[in-house]
């Protein structure tokens, strides 16, 4: 009868590369969204809706430690991360107020402390300080007054031995964003496409229709005469169904035309030589009228009919398995509404199909 194998159906790696080459512009139109999206975003958030123009100023002070040993090296240099804690503490942030008040300029203490910072750039004895604001006059006003601020420091702490000025925070320049929109926009890209490919793949694996007449007989191990454009079809019709008498044509779908494939049947197996031996009859979908089994029944030859690319593969199980108890034998299937350019491409050497749907001649 028939046994199906489907779970164990290994993956038809040319379907797959058919089904993945005329499916290519989901992966071009997610690759082109994902490029707008991620660059277009980026470039928004950075560009467009970036605040007003910064100033920066930018100091430098050099630092000699206290030393520890006879060789003038000294174990207490304080790191990057002390510095910065120490910018934004409250001894420096009031100190840089006091100044900043003697001058007529009255800020409070969160807006110090988001402005200023400190680094170590390269040398651990030169601290680099750094003000933005929205004012060139106003970060370098604040400027000043942080470097003061560690000049006092120095000379009050015990583990400096001197303190000096390299750069003065006089000069403020506007901050230069590090745009990066192309770079966003290619990682978009190639995000999108990626996850468009892991789509296709997916709905590919969990696709269960029948396509090709091979996939049919290789799942549930009966003959397929083949589609509308089969040139095989006639032979096929022939031999498979070369006991003549009454064929019935029965359908997995109520909305398949058994009428048109019992027609075309009985004219291959008229044009085989079997006018008047075959009588090729129309019953209908089984499924919907399973009163017809008994019809079937009687039937010397039994043709079931599937249609292609429906994802109906536990259908045509749930109506074979009813055949099967029903006593009714499953002489071959056909293939209706085939995709016959992916047939063509398929079992030929083209690559990409260009028609589809060719129903009958």
């Amino acid at each position: 009868m028939w046994e199906c194998n489907f779970a164990d159906e290994p993956v038809d790696v040319k379907l797959l590369v058919l089904f993945l080459l005329r499916k290519i512009w989901i992966c071009l139109a997610a690759v082109l969204a994902g490029a707008l999206l991620a660059g277009g975003g980026y470039f928004v958030k950075n560009v467009v809706l970036v605040p007003e123009k910064e100033y920066q100023t930018v100091g430098e002070v050099y630092v000699d430690y206290v030393w520890e040993d006879a060789y003038g090296i000294s174990r207490s240099n304080l790191n990057e991360e002390e510095w910065k804690a120490l910018v934004k503490t409250d001894v420096f942030v009031d100190f840089i107020l006091e100044r900043l008040a003697a001058q007529g300029i009255l800020l409070e203490k969160p807006f110090v402390r988001e402005c200023v910072d400190a680094f170590l750039v390269s040398d651990s004895r030169i601290v680099t300080t750094t003000v933005i604001t929205d004012s060139p006059e106003l970060s370098a006003a604040i400027g000043s007054a942080l470097q003061e601020a560690l000049l006092a420091f120095g000379e009050e702490n015990s583990r400096i031995e001197r303190i000096r000025v390299l750069t003065e925070p006089v000069e403020s320049r506007i901050v230069v964003h590090d745009i990066r929109t192309l770079q966003a926009a290619v990682l978009g890209a190639v995000l999108g496409g990626l996850l468009s490919l892991i789509v296709m793949l997916l709905c590919f694996v969990l696709d269960d229709s029948i396509y090709i007449p091979a996939s049919f007989e290789r799942r549930y191990h009966i003959p397929m005469l083949g589609t509308a454009a089969s040139k095989e079809l006639g032979a096929n019709v022939s031999y498979l169904l070369r006991e003549g008498g009454s064929i019935a044509v029965t359908a997995a779908s109520k909305d398949i035309p058994v009428e048109e494939i019992a027609e075309l049947l009985q004219e291959k197996a008229d044009a085989a030589g079997k006018e008047g031996e075959a009588v090729v009859r129309a019953c209908g979908c089984i499924e919907a009228e399973p009163e017809r089994a008994e019809e079937l029944r009687r039937a010397k030859s039994v043709v079931l009919g599937v249609a292609s690319g429906r994802r109906d593969s536990k259908r045509i199980e749930k109506i074979l398995a009813f055949l099967k108890k029903q006593d009714i034998k499953v002489s071959c299937a056909f293939l209706w509404n085939a995709d016959e350019a992916l047939i063509e491409c398929y079992y030929g050497f083209g690559l990409l199909p260009k028609k589809r749907n060719a129903d009958l001649p």
